[in-house]
């Protein structure tokens, strides 16, 4: 009933309140382990009995679609072979040059236009907007392809068909409602999602020449990066918009021209934003317990269960947010104490996540061109700041349920 009525993380902060940050709850015949608890989520996590993932009968992305692979040893061989492909895409160079490729700024500013402050021939120095998400996504997309192929060979409208079809994969639970959207945006009718994400990233590796060993990567990256890397990048420019003072901090990273080409402080303040504000309820694919496992304190969770991290950002939603004190022109300041963020951001374990150092710093990119351009902050009143932080589930994601109108000013 919560997944119907899109009630699930409230669903799952009340049954945290009731019963504690480890609990079990079954949907029809399956099992879900859901933890609360940092340090034994990733213990589990490294656990080899929770390195199993659920498997279709007849493998939808190609036998190499690491994400479904439950075998534990075939994933090891899958995995260590496509972190090594991985290397030279993950360095903050190489993510920071495909970022910056794509234009990220001029969307941003393209967005001044038509903004009360803005008249006639004048160039807008600052402008109250709303986010451009479609933009921004298709810019991201292409980032992501360029980091792997070296171009972007997709039309704009093949990219808003793949974007398309990715959304609809993702939210395969509803499938009528975006059947009809993506026959309305000129998807065949005969066409499922996973094909058309087959075939269009087929074209990208195709047009581009490049190496067929890389269409595995790109599947993977697509279906679990193409909408999750610019809606962590609008949540993490919402939490930044009430932290001028770390963006002023990372601003003035900026002008030391030594050192990495992404300065740690922007990884560190990425993981920060994304632990504050939850993509989804839990963090990265779940597991599949591939046999009875005894959890110390907890006792024995049957095999076959399915293993979730909650997302830490949910705990702050029981019993009042910190951003609701003082935004009537406070501030709610990251905690960037320690490591990169302090949690199991991309899994623990020969499950972990081969590209976590590559989003990271694609998360981090995203951050510094942004930063590098412009200053921003809340644009509209009091009430508009108070609830700039709600969310609503959109299929597996969650997502700002109001859009909140920003003030950005070119530095």
């Amino acid at each position: 009933m919560a997944t119907v009525n899109n009630a699930v993380v409230e669903e799952l902060v009340a049954t945290r309140r009731q019963l504690g940050p480890v609990f079990m709850a079954k949907t029809g015949p399956i099992n879900q382990l859901w933890i609360d608890d940092d340090h034994l989520a990733s213990k589990i996590y490294a656990m080899e009995e929770a390195s199993g993932r659920s498997q279709l009968s007849k493998p939808v992305f190609g036998g190499d679609f690491l994400f479904l692979v439950r075998d534990v040893n075939r994933a090891r061989d899958i995995r260590s072979r496509q972190k090594s492909l991985l290397t030279e895409r993950s360095s903050s160079l190489a993510v920071l040059k495909a970022v910056e490729s794509c234009g990220m700024p001029g969307i941003v500013k393209g967005s001044f236009a038509g903004d009360g402050e803005c008249s006639g021939d004048d160039e807008c120095s600052s402008a109250v907007v709303s986010w451009p998400t479609r933009e921004i996504s298709s810019a991201s997309f292409n980032a992501l392809v360029t980091l792997y192929v070296g171009c972007q060979p997709l039309s704009s409208e093949d990219v808003g068909r793949l974007l398309t079809a990715v959304a609809g994969y993702r939210r395969r639970g509803v499938p009528n409602l975006i059947q009809a959207l993506s026959r309305s945006l000129g998807i065949s009718k005969k066409l499922s999602f996973t094909d058309e994400i087959n075939y269009l990233l087929g074209e990208v590796v195709s047009r581009s020449g490049a190496s067929a060993e890389l269409l595995p990567l790109l599947v993977s990256a697509t279906v679990g990066g193409a909408e999750i890397f610019p809606l962590l990048l609008q949540w993490c420019v919402l939490r930044l918009a009430v932290d001028k003072e770390t963006q002023d901090r990372l601003h003035a990273m900026l002008d030391n021209p030594s050192g990495p080409s992404i300065p740690p402080l922007f990884i560190k303040v990425a993981a920060a934003c994304a632990r504050d504000c939850p993509v989804s309820a839990a963090i990265g694919p779940p597991r599949k317990i591939t046999a009875p496992t005894m959890i110390e304190g907890y006792g024995e969770i049957p095999a076959e269960s399915i293993a979730f991290a909650m997302h830490p950002g949910l705990r702050a939603r029981d019993g009042g947010a910190p951003w609701e004190v003082g935004l009537k022109g406070g501030t709610w300041k990251l905690d960037l104490e320690g490591g990169l963020g302090g949690w199991m951001m991309f899994g623990e374990g020969p499950r972990a996540c081969p590209a976590g150092e590559q989003s990271l710093n694609f998360l981090a990119a995203g951050i510094m061109v942004l930063v590098r351009e412009f200053e921003w902050e809340p644009g509209g009143g009091v009430e508009e700041r108070r609830r700039m932080f709600e969310i609503r589930g959109d299929g597996s994601l969650l997502v700002p349920k109001f859009e909140t109108p920003l003030k950005f000013t070119v530095r």
